[in-house]
């Protein structure tokens, strides 16, 4: 299973709004992660600064972030899809392990 990071940079007044849009952002995860294709997600920093939400499809990942109300309305200001390789790990795509 490949690993993709959708990676939000937040804008400032991120958590002055997000309660307005935080129900239906919520939603929206939990559907893909109990489709499977969202395996964790959640704010970064503290006072929060990015978001990451792990993906095993790179598609799916893009298309939650093209109906996500954080980034429609405007708390992202921007997002990327990144691959991330794991290689340690029981879920690892790539596991490595030393000879």
């Amino acid at each position: 299973m490949n690993h993709y990071l959708l990676i939000y940079d937040l804008a400032p007044d991120y958590l002055e709004r997000r309660p307005d849009f935080r129900a239906e952002h919520l939603a929206l995860a939990w559907q893909s992660a109990d489709e499977g294709s969202l395996v964790l997600g959640g704010p970064v920093g503290d006072p929060v600064e990015s978001a990451l939400l792990l993906f095993n499809d790179v598609d799916k990942a893009a298309a939650f972030a093209g109906a996500d109300p954080y980034v429609l309305n405007g708390l992202v200001r921007s997002w990327r899809v990144a691959p991330w390789i794991t290689v340690v790990g029981e879920n690892a795509a790539t596991p490595i392990r030393p000879a």
